[in-house]
């Protein structure tokens, strides 16, 4: 019995033939959405991190001002972000592409605490960047605040965005992700509880 599921779910898994079981059907097409969502998700992100990352470098190649303290500053934050989520990209990709080849029993029973993780990376990756961002934009505007009336309302704003970021926008993204981590669960349950 275990050698047909596990049949089964190598072929569902593998191809779009139809099963009989109407779990089987409806966990393999909830798969196949879900893995085209994955990969049109990592595509635009690879795309999106590249022209950041094309566009910071050569901003910063040609307009480097060496004079300024602040803004080398801000440009080298800049830089750093954008180098760190082109290697991260890269990194996805290529660790996409290895998850989608396996076919074990033992990679679908996974896929949640997969998917949680992922999502917990990209959350930390998201605060901490645009934190950064945040810090480097303030940076590279610095040398223009005369006065500290003006050097007090840039750093409320700044302050004001890094605590929305942090404890308004992830929560709220985190709370979304659990929903859909708790979702794609369920269905996998429901299809391997015929172990």
């Amino acid at each position: 019995m275990m050698n047909n599921d596990l049949t089964a779910l190598k072929k569902v898994w593998q191809t779009a033939e139809t099963d009989t079981d109407k779990n089987l059907k409806e966990f393999h097409q909830e798969l196949r959405r879900w893995r085209k969502k994955k990969k049109r998700a990592v595509f635009f992100w690879s795309i999106s991190v590249i022209l950041f990352s094309s566009i910071s470098l050569g901003y910063i190649i040609y307009t480097d001002e060496l004079n300024s303290i602040s803004k080398s500053i801000s440009e080298i934050i800049v830089l750093l972000i954008s180098v760190y989520l082109f290697s991260y990209s890269w990194q996805k990709i290529n660790k996409e592409r290895k998850e989608y080849l396996s076919n074990s029993i033992d990679f679908i029973r996974t896929l949640s605490a997969i998917y949680w993780e992922q999502k917990r990376q990209e959350l930390n990756i998201f605060s901490i960047g645009a934190t950064l961002f945040f810090i480097a934009v303030f940076l590279y505007w610095l040398d223009y605040l005369d006065n500290s009336s003006s050097l007090i309302f840039s750093l409320s704003t700044l302050l004001i965005l890094t605590l929305t970021i942090w404890l308004i926008i992830k929560p709220l993204l985190w709370k979304r992700a659990k929903i859909k981590n708790q979702t794609l669960s369920a269905k996998i349950a429901q299809v391997l509880k015929h172990d």
